[in-house]
């Protein structure tokens, strides 16, 4: 049961740092691209890249306490949106 009880918690808590990395996602491109006139897509790239890492951080920290190594995930969620964001813009 106590199993059961932290995977709920692991899903909200996964839930609610994905929600606001949404909301950062946008938020910030709203501001590079309708105030700062920045073009598409740097504002998209910088808007993800912010995102990105603001969920990588605290679902890492807080969601599933990881103390693996930090630069090889960090490397591979590189190399994920290295392949999948210039498709994204296309």
């Amino acid at each position: 049961m106590e199993n059961k009880n932290e995977n709920t918690e692991h899903m909200v808590k996964f839930f609610f740092f994905s929600v606001s990395a949404g909301l950062i996602q946008i938020l910030s491109f709203t501001i590079l691209h309708e105030l700062f006139n920045l073009i598409y897509w740097p504002s998209y790239l910088v808007a993800l890249i912010l995102s990105v890492l603001w969920n990588f951080t605290l679902n890492r920290k807080f969601t599933f306490k990881s103390a693996a190594n930090v630069p090889i995930a960090m490397m591979k969620v590189t190399v994920f949106y290295a392949i999948f964001t210039p498709l994204s813009l296309w």
